[in-house]
């Protein structure tokens, strides 16, 4: 089985960091969720369709924009499409999980990863993360991180105001 920090050994990466549902799965009570999202530092388009051709070479099975890995879809987001993902990934807190050291987001990178998905489960987590967050830390990253319209703070005060 490759690992996450062997395809960074390997050159296919530059770093990585665990998003979505297992890192908020770290950070508060296990909960379902369909696929692994790992944020991938790569430069460029070419990087990213190299890394989809790694897997390939390998056999893994890709559908859509997963990749499996031992039964388990995998979506690699890659940084350059944002500074929200970039920063995520070099900000990311190194944990030991089952004896691996791996990365996963800091709560506060992953509210602001979760209020640009918006989905209505990604609002109930939120919320549940608010009281894990770092709010000064958490401001600071939507306010670097944001697009022109604003609109991760937009969101965000619009969560704020169902509290």
């Amino acid at each position: 089985m490759v690992t996450l920090n062997d395809l960074r050994k390997k050159g296919v990466i530059k770093d990585y960091a665990i998003a979505g549902g297992y890192a908020t799965s770290y950070y508060l009570e296990p909960a379902y969720t369909y696929d692994l999202d790992i944020l991938v530092l790569l430069d460029n388009e070419e990087d990213y369709h190299s890394l989809y051709g790694y897997f390939r070479r390998q056999g893994n099975k890709i559908e859509d924009i997963y990749i499996f890995i031992d039964d388990t879809p995998v979506q690699f987001l890659p940084s350059f499409i944002g500074k929200l993902f970039d920063n995520a990934i070099r900000d990311a807190r190194r944990v030991n999980v089952r004896r691996i050291n791996t990365k996963v987001v800091t709560v506060e990178y992953l509210v602001a990863l979760l209020l640009k998905a918006f989905r209505p489960k990604d609002k109930v987590r939120i919320v549940e993360l608010l009281n894990k967050a770092d709010k000064s830390l958490l401001n600071d990253v939507l306010v670097e991180c944001d697009d022109e319209k604003g609109l991760l703070q937009t969101r965000f005060k619009k969560i704020l105001t169902t509290l």
